[in-house]
């Protein structure tokens, strides 16, 4: 097996099943040669040998192995196939970002995610492109039952296809040692900020609190969210004001003060730079949409 490497995808969106089936192939067939597919290619191999090549990089993909094909990659075989050989196919398709290392590389969502009601440590599936199956035959159940449920009439098959998908997804996944202890410091660092986001917070705060170097503290959470601390708190900060402005008669003041603002003119500004919008611009504007929407209703 070639020198590891590792397809690390960010899932926000989710990666979206396309299309599979089994392919056959028997001595003296070659793997289609193409380079303008849109989809990655996750293979599960039963039995023969396939020998494939990505960009002049050549594999050799045995019984029990899985493989990853990039989309809009050159693939290609370098060599005919010398017994009957048989593999599962899956096309998926991937909005967000991905990339192809020798190491995890975690990626950030490619849409903004609200931190008030969303939690999630990590927005990043790693697959390893050629690796042993850990779990074959659950491995091929799971992706039978996809093939069945995606050529189901009913509408609700499609779904149902999707979901496992997800499951297979997180079955042949890869996590590090190193990733899950980066994973597992990042959602301690978002659930102190979300906790206590009314007090006042700094970078030597979060160094006591962890007892790690502030920089690493930031890097870390920049790494899995896209924000630092101080990006991912005032986030927080305004998602919480936008909600006690539309859903409390609580004053500016007040609300400025509960989330953590002791000036108001600051607190003013930087809702403003967030949501374009004074808070109390903000508050009509949102109070006259969700009255028209409540009349239209009528």
């Amino acid at each position: 097996m070639a020198q590891p490497a590792y397809i690390s995808i960010s899932c926000l969106p989710l990666p979206t099943f396309i299309e599979g089936g089994y392919a056959t192939f028997h001595a003296g067939d070659h793997h289609p040669n193409r380079n303008n597919l849109q989809y990655f290619i996750l293979m599960f191999m039963i039995k023969g040998k396939l020998f494939i090549s990505e960009d002049d990089n050549d594999y050799t993909v045995e019984p029990g192995e899985m493989f990853v094909l990039l989309p809009m990659h050159h693939h290609y075989s370098w060599h005919a196939v010398t017994e009957d050989t048989g593999y599962y196919w899956l096309h998926f398709y991937v909005s967000g970002h991905w990339q192809q290392q020798a190491t995890l590389v975690p990626m950030r969502s490619a849409i903004k995610v609200p931190t008030l009601h969303h939690y999630t440590p990590t927005e990043t599936l790693y697959l390893a492109k050629h690796a042993k199956m850990q779990h074959p035959d659950r491995l091929v159940q799971m992706t039978e039952q996809i093939f069945k449920n995606s050529s189901a009439t009913k509408e609700y098959g499609f779904w149902q296809a999707q979901q496992l998908f997800i499951d297979v997804l997180q079955e042949v996944q890869v996590q590090s040692q190193q990733d899950s202890a980066m994973v597992q410091l990042s959602g301690q660092i978002q659930r102190y900020l979300r906790d206590h986001f009314d007090e006042k917070i700094t970078n030597t705060t979060l160094s006591q609190e962890f007892h790690f170097h502030p920089n690493y503290l930031i890097r870390t959470l920049k790494a899995t969210t896209g924000l630092t601390p101080t990006e991912f708190l005032r986030q927080y900060r305004m998602e919480e004001a936008s909600k006690r402005l539309l859903n409390t008669n609580m004053l500016e003041t007040e609300i400025a003060e509960a989330i953590g603002f002791q000036n108001i003119y600051y607190f003013s500004t930087v809702f403003k730079q967030y949501t374009g919008l004074s808070p109390s611009q903000y508050r009509q504007a949102n109070t006259r949409r969700i009255k028209a929407d409540k009349e239209g209703l009528k």
